[in-house]
């Protein structure tokens, strides 16, 4: 069993949350986890616990792999090139990426592609690992296909592909790669830790993923429903359904590259402060202003997905999980953000100025696969609102 002691610090309003952080250390078999609240730009809990790998304790310097919630992290990117003006939401994406308009796809737009509406949410064809892995194989494919769906007509989580969409357009823009923007303007200037490409000098600090057993591929018949939200995830081949099995995410090449949908790393002080500096001044840092954000935080995506997921459904604005209640909480009012594979999270309020992140090594797949975070949430709501 893991270690309840936990390590860090938190100011002291904060203590009823510490205390709920390590009561949740016992009810994880092994592995680790991270908590981090940043409030009117400042750091008012950091905090780990249990281990990173089987020989190595979880320290400050520790890092995981927090799946979707680099997703969150690529919206703030886009949000803040929508309002530098070098990204429009109305403008078709094959204004800024020419070869996108092939099949059907020259009207779809770059709000349609940033809400998950844009019918591209797994490759028509089976991608290998080799393709997956040389970095251009599959965003020339979406760029060929033809949607899966009429775009726009109802949305389906774009659960990998979003990440390689949205970085096209950030390289379309910008010259730069999802990672190199993410190094250059956000975790440079702010001081910390996250990539989307893992570098080799630093893979000894990234811990080791366990999973719960429940990670199982259903064998869906070919073109169903359930086909394609798998495909989703393993593009036919390039991924296992089990994320830490072999070519999953605790291996070096698949945290090697730029895979802006899924393998951005990170600890919850990394998350936490990026989500601070998106809605306050954060170490001198803001990184995108009030009237971007209110545009990107507007439910338009939500309810029956085309895939007919059953509920609850997530809802999402420009790229952002947004608040869904009594579902997923967040903390403040206005939140934003996104959750990921396992039980991660990170979140932001713009009207209570917070930046949260939470990461666990210890991945869950069941009902109760976010309820530590959550719980962690309802603690901080509490908190928020207690004078």
């Amino acid at each position: 069993m893991m270690s309840a002691e936990i390590q860090g610090s938190y100011e002291p309003k904060f203590e009823r949350l510490a205390a709920l952080f390590a009561k949740q250390c016992g009810e994880n078999p092994a592995g680790g986890a991270s908590l981090a609240v940043f409030k009117d730009g400042l750091p008012v809990v950091n905090l780990w616990r249990g281990q990173a790998k089987p020989d190595q304790d979880w320290s400050s310097e520790t890092v995981s792999d927090v799946f979707s919630c680099t997703k969150g992290i690529i919206s703030i990117l886009a949000t803040r090139l929508i309002e530098q003006g070098l990204l429009d939401l109305e403008a078709p994406v094959a204004n800024y990426w020419p070869e996108f308009a092939q099949n059907g796809k020259a009207e779809i737009k770059v709000k349609t592609l940033l809400r998950h509406r844009a019918g591209l949410s797994a490759p028509r064809r089976d991608i290998s690992r080799a393709e997956l892995l040389d970095g251009h194989t599959v965003v020339e494919e979406l760029a060929r296909q033809e949607p899966l769906w009429e775009p726009d007509s109802n949305y389906g989580y774009h659960a990998l592909t979003f990440g390689h969409l949205v970085s096209k357009l950030i390289h379309c823009v910008t010259g730069l790669s999802a990672n190199e923007y993410l190094q250059k303007h956000v975790t440079g200037p702010l001081g910390v830790d996250m990539w989307i490409g893992m570098p080799a000098e630093e893979l000894h600090r990234v811990a080791n993923l366990i999973d719960d057993g429940n990670f199982k591929s259903m064998h869906p018949e070919f073109g169903t429903d359930q086909y394609w939200v798998e495909k989703a995830m393993t593009f036919g081949g390039a991924l296992p359904t089990n994320p830490t099995d072999e070519g999953g995410f605790n291996d070096p090449e698949t945290l090697a590259i730029e895979l802006a949908g899924a393998n951005g790393v990170t600890n919850a002080f990394g998350l936490a402060k990026i989500y601070s500096a998106a809605v306050i001044e954060t170490d001198g840092i803001l990184l995108v202003g009030d009237e971007a954000l209110e545009t990107a935080i507007k439910p338009a995506s939500f309810g029956m997905n085309v895939w007919h997921e059953p509920a609850p459904h997530p809802v999402w604005g420009n790229g952002f999980m947004l608040p869904s209640p009594p579902h997923f909480e967040f903390p403040g009012g206005k939140g934003f953000g996104h959750n990921g594979l396992g039980g991660q999270a990170g979140w932001a309020s713009l009207e209570a100025r917070v930046g949260f992140g939470y990461t666990t090594s210890y991945l869950r797949n069941s009902p109760e696969t976010q309820t530590h975070q959550q719980e962690l949430v309802k603690e901080l709501q509490n908190l928020l609102r207690s004078k």
